[in-house]
């Protein structure tokens, strides 16, 4: 079930049951952020979530459409926040003739819901008596923007008004400042439109509190609402609207809901929301019926304490803005908002979180959200399979083993757990042992710097995610074995992840091999990684890396260049970055490394990538055109097998003409088959991207291009149209991507 920041989600999150009018229909289900307050989207149980765009191909939010000095039509994106786009706006000295006092909310949700807010003491609704907004459809949105960067205030009705604010004590008016050319400006006061946008924002998020939720009451202006709760704001709804209302903002403590339900029971001409609409059946039933407020725990898998932790949730949004999970999939769905919504649901499947930590940060009510995160897949009945490869450490690193060993002999044994750094950071690896080669004595007592590795086993990080956690004790428990037979006085872990995992299912606890060294690091950009966080460690740069995964969900996420030095493992790999360990190289090694890092913006890889494989497809259009005909006598699989081979020559092709004709590329290339183990590591990346990328949009074109080839036989271009015939195409595009392609192509870029 889907919830929004309605009192009626939070009636059914407060026990109500609705699943004799829920709809059980497959519907789609546009959605934005979920801050709505009407309600509207809770009849929908199990609906397919699509989002919204919050941005057209080219990266802009707004785009001109009509209009003269003051007064300009643009379209802007459905998806798109009023808190992104008013930013955007402003900057050529633009603002939305009317939007909501809260700015999290989207352009889409607030015109499809036919909104009220600031300015709406000329402008009413977004639609009634005039269309100030306009969805053209779900993607687009047509508003109204209005050049005033300053704003006159006085506390006296004006009818130049654009804007009525209700305070405690008082009511002001604003009015754009290009009116005071026909008004008598002397009795009015002049202030900034971004300032007093930026004092609403700060009053409504004091609204945020833990275990209150806010709450929305429009009235006829002349009643008066005799209810109890913090009020902190409200406005005026004045001309282009059926008739004149006020709009009161705050909050009630969450146990109060039953008291709110009661008041517009006895109150039908008070309404929870600020929109130019009624109840609709779904309300009306749960307004009527709703009594009591007790959190319902919908399923026995599910611990109470965590669906109360996640009944907290007042659908802010704020979450959402670094939420690499919903950022990734453009899906609410996998967003800490969505899964709260199918935890408090009755749901018992989540999937692994990146914990990134941001969202709990982010959260003005104190939830540990990646906490939660981190627990949800505990519940899973079947635990899901996370991928984490170890490789084999080189021998020169063996080597190096040895030199701490006999160097150090008077010093205890400290294990060196490498796990999966061997492949994500070798050279940080070679890097942290030549430090302790180097500067061991300058250890403190409690550390050592005689190490033994600890390799060709994993910490458990990959159960963990899954939520398997049998799996992660067994991990543990080899490692402290493993540390009793070497009689070992502690264990470094390069990676965050691992030491987190250790320290969590461990009586003894790890040395984080960062603190060996950090404070050779002083005045150097250090990115620490979402997993150091959570062990209490923080610095400036805080962008999560995705972990070690090269796609979620079915989407893929690129690896983006950065030029900090990385702690983690999976970040230096991800971000195509020098670690903090590697620093600790060789001078020669490291500007060799620094200079095969700088070399190429990785983004240009992939984009290639794609373009290849697009291109590949259409150019194998004939060739499959004439294969068709033999799914008549063998088949679709037998078709399927005569397509693989057709396409992964085409996308080969393209692959090697597009890849070659970048010298930078090639040079990279060629850098890349120095080094088998990076290069395996790459080809991995390339695979796992190409795999992952949706090119549906590429094999409907390839479909329509072999429907009109003049090799197709004529007997078969009624089958060239079905499903089917389409799920073979991907099936056999699916195939043509694999490992030995791209190390193919790779190798022939560099012996061309």
């Amino acid at each position: 079930m889907i919830l929004d920041a309605s009192i009626f989600s939070r009636a059914i999150i407060g026990g109500y049951d609705i699943k004799k009018i829920e709809s059980r229909d497959k519907n789609e289900l546009v959605v934005g952020r979920l801050t709505g307050l009407y309600g509207d989207v809770l009849r929908y149980i199990n609906p397919k979530i699509i989002r919204a765009p919050d941005k057209f191909d080219d990266g802009s939010i707004f785009r001109e459409v009509e209009g003269k000095n003051i007064y300009k039509i643009f379209e802007v994106p459905a998806g798109v926040n009023f808190e992104k786009l008013i930013n955007e706006l402003s900057k050529i000295n633009y603002y939305p003739a009317i939007f909501p006092l809260y700015l999290k909310g989207t352009v889409g949700g607030f015109t499809a819901l036919n909104g009220s807010g600031f300015g709406s003491y000329k402008f009413g609704f977004t639609k009634s008596k005039k269309t100030i907004n306009e969805l053209v459809d779900y993607k687009v949105v047509r508003i109204l923007a209005v050049k005033y960067p300053e704003l006159l205030e006085t506390e006296n009705e004006n009818n130049f008004a654009w804007s009525a604010l209700i305070y405690k004590d008082s009511i002001k008016y604003y009015i754009p400042s290009f009116y005071n050319k026909i008004i008598n400006n002397n009795n009015f006061k002049t202030v900034s439109t971004d300032n007093l946008i930026k004092s609403l924002n700060m009053e409504i998020h004091s609204i945020f509190k833990r275990n209150y939720i806010p709450i929305v009451l429009m009235s006829n202006y002349d009643k008066n609402v005799e209810f109890n709760f913090d009020f902190k704001i409200g406005y005026i709804i004045n001309y282009n609207s059926p008739k004149r209302y006020k709009v009161l903002i705050g909050s009630i403590e969450e146990t109060r809901l039953p008291e709110i339900f009661e008041y517009l029971r006895r109150n039908p001409d008070v309404l929870p929301f600020p929109y130019l609409k009624e109840y609709d059946e779904i309300h009306k039933d749960i307004l009527k019926n709703f009594k009591r407020y007790e959190i319902k725990v919908r399923s026995k898998r599910i611990n109470r304490n965590i669906v109360i932790e996640a009944s907290k949730c007042i659908n802010c949004s704020l979450c959402l803005d670094n939420c690499l999970a919903y950022n990734t999939t453009n899906n609410i769905v996998y967003s800490p908002l969505g899964r709260f919504n199918r935890l408090l649901s009755g749901e018992t499947n989540f999937e692994y979180c990146f914990g990134c930590a941001s969202c709990t940060e982010a959260c003005p009510v104190g939830i540990n959200i990646s906490n939660l995160m981190e627990t949800l897949p505990q519940f899973n009945e079947n635990k899901e399979t996370v991928e984490l490869e170890i490789t084999d450490v080189p021998r020169d690193i063996y080597e190096l083993e040895k030199s701490l060993v006999s160097k150090y002999r008077n010093r205890p044994v400290f294990l060196l757990f490498v796990g999966c750094s061997a492949k994500y950071d070798p050279l940080g690896l070679e890097g942290f042992l030549n430090y302790l080669l180097t500067n061991g004595d300058k250890l403190p007592l409690e550390l050592s710097p005689r190490v033994k590795l600890v390799t060709g086993i994993c910490c458990g990080f990959n159960d963990y995610l899954s939520g398997n956690l049998e799996g992660v004790k067994n991990n543990v428990e080899k490692i402290n074995r493993l540390r009793l037979e070497q009689n070992a006085a502690g264990i470094y872990f390069l990676c965050p992840e691992g030491l987190y995992v250790y320290n969590k299912f461990s009586e003894q606890k790890g040395v984080f091999a960062y603190e060996v060294i950090r404070n050779e690091l002083k005045d150097k950009e250090v990115h620490l990684g979402c997993w150091a966080k959570k062990l209490g460690y923080n610095s400036q740069y805080n962008e999560c890396a995705g972990l070690f995964l090269t796609s979620y969900k079915g989407s893929p996420l690129k690896s983006i260049r950065k030029t900090f030095l990385t702690v983690c493992p999976f970040s230096t790999w991800k971000f195509g970055t020098i670690s903090v360990y590697s620093t600790f190289l060789e001078k020669k090694e490291v500007k060799e490394l620094k200079e095969e890092k700088e070399m190429i913006n990785e983004n240009v890889v992939f984009d290639l990538l794609v373009r290849a494989v697009a291109d590949g497809l259409i150019a194998s259009k004939d060739e499959v055109a004439e294969k068709v005909v033999m799914w008549s006598l063998g088949g679709s699989q037998y078709f399927l097998l005569l397509s693989i081979p057709i396409i992964s020559k085409h996308i080969s092709s393209e692959l090697i003409r597009k890849l070659a004709s970048n010298p930078k590329v090639k040079e990279f290339l060629s850098k890349l088959s120095q080094d088998r183990s990076l290069l395996k590591q790459k080809i991995l990346t390339y695979t796992d991207y190409l795999s992952n990328y949706n090119f549906n949009n590429e094999i409907n074109v390839l479909r329509d291009e072999i429907a009109k080839s003049y090799k197709l036989d004529y007997s078969v271009k009624d089958l060239v149209k079905t499903n089917e015939f389409l799920s073979v195409l991907k099936e056999a595009l699916k195939r043509s991507i694999n490992e030995n392609l791209i190390e193919s192509t790779i190798n022939s870029i560099i012996y061309l």
